[in-house]
């Protein structure tokens, strides 16, 4: 790659070169370099040392950078570009969130020089400006009046917050579920949030501390098969597909509505719908449209419809009306039946309260923490986020994974980046906000690929995962807003740290009082003999689980019937890759064994993946992981997974229901034995 480019493509914060997970090094294509830098605000026209030169000469011209990040306790001064010959004293002032004022002014012969520069004859400086030490966290501006300019000045705790009781040294479990796959006797064909209330009841009388969900952000009402939670139109509000439509307020007083569901063709759709084995996402959504309809319609007709709405419509502000007007533009292009952007809202106001409500019975049934919320990466490329705004999202490039063992080729998640340049000029509130959405009724926030923070794999259009790149974030300030919120949540966050981690970031990010995602199946002795690892030699700092849903379940798994699955799927390349992971499944079988037979929970039957399961569950228990999860799949017994990496339309990803319903679970005698074995292992 030409040297120039190069050093254009490090100065925008591309890396040069990255290990996959095949463990070959890979340097970056310069046609990949060259897409990356347009996608960054880099005219490809320019030469690469015209846009260096102006990256620095910026760094000169500019007296402050539109964003600041400080952490308490760390040193108060931020640097500030001047022409020092033009003054002899700076003055500055901080208005404060809360509107509060701070003045000062300062001898510029005071100040510490960093840089100097020449710009077309002029000489400019580069100073530390200190500040006061006793800022308060939060979101200021600092303003210096003499240049008429002004940054966003963001003071952050040391730390996310931790609740008491984990703070003192202790350890709780709770249980992980997809809500969409919940069964119940009342739900319509999908599990919804009355589901999870009902749901959340039961695990805190069990001695459970938390519910953890898929993220439950608003998927296209107008492509209800678009069934990934992962690949929303929005993060900042929710999916109103989980309403339990018969809580809502008017639903018992509309006589239209009572009419329509009891007729027969309505019952008969509404009994499918709910007997299917997979969420029919069509048939549930256009159910529950044609009910929601209706009771919008009786709604707005009340006499007397209180202030909670237009008070929920009020606080949504801009951000809720961009939403609505999206989202009923896309319904009304798709559908018959659709009544606007007040529908849209009222929707959202609905979902809400449900949610909240789900959240109080949590609480009520002395749950430490409670709903436990994730958050994913990005939304999708025609989505209601990308819509609101457009300038926030780097053009023709989507997000994903370089090459590993399952996916040679690398993963293209279909989700446009954040341009961190872009970022940072709107002072990171659309992070602040998509935070504070999500940690809304939650106590602990789980953060998809938390390696997002400080990188992500860009992946220019045309091309295949294997010719993407790595652009850096502003991890500083990304880690230190998340722990703002947190702290102003009360909601603990967990970074979902596995794949490819960046050296170092584990550590910062234990720094900064995030949890680590430990996840048994890979937890092991990799540059040892291979050996899993021993409940003791799990950090204090995480979240301890055997499997996520992004594996097999472990009855599956087990049984090693993921593997024919994946060779029916086309998924190895070939049968000699096919073969090799049979064998290095009967390796890690036979680990799993010895781990168990070490920690005196060797299973009855080792060939009983029920058996083997409750003793791996064991060792999450006896572990040192502040939190310990149990997934409600493989309580079940499940062995069909919910999504399988790498796929699309070639496997119902995102749809399979539990086999058991909600009233089988909570009587289940491994609800008790798990419950039991959680509380044995001194996890409150």
């Amino acid at each position: 790659m030409d040297e120039m480019l190069s050093q254009l493509a490090a100065a925008a914060g591309i890396e040069h070169e990255y290990w996959d997970g095949l463990g070959i090094r890979r340097e970056l294509h310069e046609a990949t370099a060259q897409a990356l830098l347009a996608a960054l605000e880099f005219d490809p026209a320019t030469p690469a040392q015209t846009h260096l030169e102006a990256l620095t000469d910026e760094l000169f011209r500019t007296p402050l950078p539109p964003t600041l990040v400080l952490r308490e306790g760390e040193t108060t001064q931020v640097a500030v570009a001047l022409l020092p010959q033009d003054l002899a004293r700076i003055e500055w002032e901080i208005v404060l969130e809360d509107g509060g004022l701070r003045r000062g002014d300062n001898e510029l012969a005071t100040l510490t020089l960093i840089a100097t520069r020449d710009i077309d004859g002029r000489h400019y400086a580069r100073f530390n400006l200190p500040l006061p030490a006793d800022l308060p966290t939060g979101y200021h501006c600092l303003r210096l009046p003499q240049f008429d300019c002004s940054a966003t000045l963001i003071v952050a705790p040391a730390r996310c917050h931790f609740p008491a009781a984990l703070e003192q040294g202790g350890r709780r479990w709770g249980y992980t579920v997809q809500l969409y796959s919940l069964r119940s006797s009342r739900n319509w064909g999908i599990g919804d949030f009355g589901d999870l209330a009902r749901l959340a009841a039961a695990a805190g009388h069990a001695g459970a501390a938390f519910i953890g969900l898929n993220p439950l952000h608003a998927r296209h009402l107008a492509a209800p098969d678009e069934a990934s939670p992962y690949a929303p139109t929005s993060r900042e509000f929710l999916d109103a597909v989980y309403i339990d439509v018969e809580a809502v307020a008017d639903y018992a007083a509309c006589a239209e509505t009572q009419a329509l569901v009891a007729t027969a063709d309505f019952q008969a759709r509404l009994m499918a719908a709910r007997a299917a084995p997979l969420v029919d996402y069509a048939a549930v959504t256009a159910l529950k449209l044609q009910v929601l309809l209706q009771l919008f319609a009786h709604f707005q007709l009340a006499a007397d419809r209180g202030t909670a709405y237009p008070s929920f419509r009020e606080q949504g502000g801009d951000a809720l009306r961009a939403f609505a007007t999206c989202e009923a533009r896309k319904l009304q292009a798709h559908a018959d039946a659709a009544d606007g952007i007040e529908f849209q809202m009222y929707l959202q106001w609905l979902a809400a309260m449900q949610l909240a409500a789900a959240a109080a019975a949590a609480r009520k049934a002395g749950m430490a923490i409670g709903l436990y919320r994730d958050l994913a990466v990005g939304a999708a490329h025609d989505s209601a986020e990308t819509a609101g705004n457009p300038a926030l999202f780097a053009r023709g490039m989507s997000v994903g994974a370089p090459p590993d063992m399952l996916n040679r080729q690398g993963q293209n998640w279909g989700l446009p980046p954040w341009n961190p340049r872009e970022l940072a000029r709107q002072g990171y509130a659309p992070l602040r906000r998509l935070l504070a959405a999500n940690m809304r009724d939650a106590g602990a926030l789980r953060i998809d690929h938390v390696m997002a923070l400080t990188r992500l794999f860009w992946i220019p259009a045309g091309m295949s995962g294997a010719d993407g790149g790595y652009v850096r974030n502003h991890f500083a300030a990304l880690a230190a807003i998340v722990a703002l919120e947190s702290v102003r949540h009360r909601c603990m966050v967990i970074g979902e740290d596995l794949g490819s981690v960046p050296g170092g970031l584990r550590e910062a990010l234990g720094e900064r009082g995030f949890l680590s995602y430990r996840v048994l199946i890979y937890e092991r002795h990799w540059s040892g003999d291979g050996g899993f690892c021993a409940p003791d030699e799990y950090p204090r700092q995480a979240l301890a689980m055997v499997a996520t849903h992004d594996m097999p379940p472990l009855h599956e798994y087990w049984q090693g019937g993921d593997l024919e699955r994946r060779a029916a799927l086309g998924l190895f390349p070939d049968q000699q890759h096919a073969d090799d992971e049979g064998r290095r499944r009967d390796a890690e079988r036979a680990g799993l064994l010895r781990l168990l037979g070490d920690c005196g929970l060797s299973p009855a039957n080792a060939a009983d993946a029920a058996d083997v399961s409750a003793g791996l569950h064991g060792v999450i228990a006896r572990s040192q992981a502040m939190l310990a999860a149990v997934q409600l799949d493989d309580l079940c017994g499940e062995t069909t997974p919910v999504n399988i990496p790498g796929t699309h339309r070639e496997y119902p990803n995102w749809r399979r229901k539990l086999s058991l319903t909600l009233d089988d679970i909570e009587g289940h005698q491994r609800w008790v034995q798990l419950a039991a074995m959680m509380r044995a292992a001194g996890r409150a």
